[in-house]
């Protein structure tokens, strides 16, 4: 009976011309779906490497109004076993990352706005980031992902991480809008703070510490970037489809489900599993709990 009442409503808003002419027409048929917000949202994309080529890939041809690219880094032939976005020909020539992606964009779909930006994270105009609907990271050294999460945090943006290497992978989300819910500072490691400054590359020289250790390049693979890129992606949609219910209800929109905020969501690929973590609030995190002290 209910497959029935649903095929009933599926013939009534859709027109039957819309099967095979509009783009989006697969999208629309999920309860929930609303392709405006997506139509009218912008979402910030920082680091298209690997996970960005899949994140920005994704976007795009689900139709997201406006992207903003933030990457300063160039291709190298390194790059193209994992880069979908990517081409022997721009490695060759050494062009930067964001204008091969912004080019792919357009050519996969030229509704979108693509905004290309050539720049260090810390070097952007900060307003950026409250003209985003949300931010994504897909960055490959901390010190970028805490100014994010930050910036994010401050003007109330949802915020959405990625890590990756071999065939383990990360997804965690942000927002301040559930106040006990831990951002991305809070579970910073020691190891972490003390690896701050140094960039771990999938692209640069390898980097050599102070102690005269050098510290190889991360080794990925693209069906980790694959499947990560495409866990972050449904991260991002769960907010713009279900953001503006959760600020009239209290609660997210159960046809959408609800982001990873407070958690984070770990992919082994050798074991073949998926397993959750809870990120507890730190009480002394200078981004999300300085307002309780």
């Amino acid at each position: 009976m209910q497959k029935e009442e649903k095929k009933r409503e599926d013939i009534k808003v859709y027109e039957i011309d819309s099967i095979d002419t509009d783009m989006y027409d697969r999208q629309k048929r999920i309860f929930g779906w609303d392709q405006k917000k997506i139509s009218d949202a912008t979402v910030m994309v920082i680091g298209v490497g690997a996970t960005g080529n899949e994140v920005v890939k994704n976007l795009i041809l689900t139709g997201v109004g406006k992207l903003i690219l933030i990457d300063y880094d160039f291709i190298n032939i390194s790059n193209l076993n994992r880069c979908v976005l990517f081409n022997s020909q721009s490695a060759q020539n050494k062009d930067y990352k964001v204008d091969v992606v912004k080019n792919a964009c357009e050519e996969l779909n030229p509704n979108t706005e693509v905004l290309g930006i050539k720049k260090d994270l810390k070097d952007i105009d900060k307003t950026l980031y409250e003209k985003s609907d949300v931010i994504c990271s897909c960055l490959d050294n901390v010190e970028a992902r805490v100014e994010a999460n930050n910036y994010a945090y401050y003007y109330g943006v949802p915020f959405v991480d990625s890590g990756i290497e071999e065939f383990f992978g990360s997804v965690q989300s942000v927002y301040s809008g559930e106040e006990e819910a831990a951002c991305l500072q809070c579970n910073i490691s020691n190891a972490d703070l003390d690896l701050m400054w140094q960039k771990f590359s999938c692209t640069g020289e390898e980097i050599e510490s102070e102690s005269g250790e050098t510290i190889a390049k991360i080794a990925t693979i693209i069906t980790t970037t694959s499947i990560i890129g495409g866990l972050q992606s449904q991260q991002v949609l769960k907010f713009l489809l279900g953001l503006d219910y959760f600020k009239e209800n209290g609660k997210w929109n159960p046809h959408i489900g609800k982001p990873l905020i407070g958690k984070q969501l770990n992919y082994n690929g050798l074991l073949n599993k998926f397993n959750i973590l809870k990120k507890f609030q730190n009480p002394d995190c200078w981004t999300c709990s300085y307002k309780k002290n």
